[in-house]
């Protein structure tokens, strides 16, 4: 079986949806929306538009004569009936407006609202982008699904989440005031998106998109890639981090009860917050890899309809 799409684009799909989801994050925390003073309200800002950047520079390589012929990369904004041309005039201009955002953020200057309000917009059509891009490729009937870009949204916006409370700790040297409150976006997002890819999957499964899309589902529920799909995406990338992150919220929730009711947990929760954070660290970590995992398995299970299946 051949391998049409490499590991360039799955890099790119990853940070493509990393990027902007690591930009929402922050506007979500700068908004309130993650609790008051979140420690997370710049990293965001500092590492989305350079993310997606780096992942659009790995898309060019892949393009190949892109380097050799770089005047030929000019054809991919003028043909405006194509989507690869809307993708890239988006990233083009989010990547623009996402650094911009952040250096204004990084030396402390006021950021004017169409600034960020443009960046929300081109943010989050860059997470649907990566999705969309491939399930418009008819060739590819595991593909044909407005399943995925939902997913891949989803993933982003998790995946985002993650690397952003995995790099405030390190560039903000601050500890999260609003750990509950971030822990019940995590159970959120993973709950969707667990949903998302159990109908995806079995839609996939079973047929209604023909005999190639569900050859490639079988090879992810019992085929050759069956092991990084239920262990890496599944088990580690899923299930992992959401038992974790509802642990730790049903956890803040009691202590916030003991509070409330005159006790106090001061002295006592130093130990159990400091391995907290290391179990953090993991299980963010155990989210970005699940959702490179997602993007791998989506283009690597993925027969194309001239695979010598024969339909009908």
């Amino acid at each position: 079986m051949d391998i049409y799409w490499h590991w360039l684009v799955v890099i790119y799909l990853f940070l493509g949806g990393l990027g902007a989801g690591a930009y929402l994050t922050s506007f979500a925390a700068e908004m309130g929306w993650l609790g008051e003073n979140s420690s997370l309200r710049r990293v965001g800002y500092y590492i989305g538009g350079p993310i997606v950047g780096i992942g659009t520079l790995l898309l060019v390589f892949d393009l190949g004569q892109g380097f050799y012929k770089p005047w030929l990369l000019w054809r991919l904004v003028t043909n405006l009936n194509s989507v690869m041309t809307w993708g890239t005039i988006i990233l083009a201009v989010f990547i623009a407006v996402g650094m911009l955002k952040g250096f204004l953020t990084f030396i402390n200057r006021p950021v004017p609202s169409v600034v960020t309000w443009s960046g929300v917009v081109l943010a989050i059509a860059t997470a649907g982008y990566t999705g969309f891009l491939i399930s418009v490729i008819g060739a590819i009937p595991f593909w044909d699904s407005a399943i995925i870009p939902v997913i891949f949204f989803i993933s982003a916006l998790s995946t985002g989440l993650s690397i952003t409370v995995l790099l405030s700790s390190i560039i903000e040297k601050a500890s999260s005031e609003n750990k509950g409150r971030e822990d019940l976006t995590h159970i959120i997002l993973i709950a969707a998106e667990l949903v998302a890819v159990v109908a995806f999957v079995g839609i996939m499964a079973s047929g209604v998109n023909g005999l190639v899309a569900q050859k490639s589902a079988i090879l992810l529920i019992n085929g050759k890639y069956a092991l990084y799909f239920w262990g890496i995406f599944i088990g580690l990338g899923l299930i992992f981090p959401l038992a974790v992150y509802a642990v730790q919220y049903l956890r803040h929730r009691a202590t916030e009860a003991t509070v409330a009711v005159g006790g106090n947990a001061d002295g006592q929760m130093e130990g159990p917050r400091q391995k907290q954070s290391l179990l953090t660290m993991i299980t963010d970590f155990s989210v970005l890899m699940g959702g490179f995992a997602l993007r791998a398995l989506v283009i690597f299970a993925a027969l194309p309809i001239w695979d010598g299946i024969k339909i009908g």
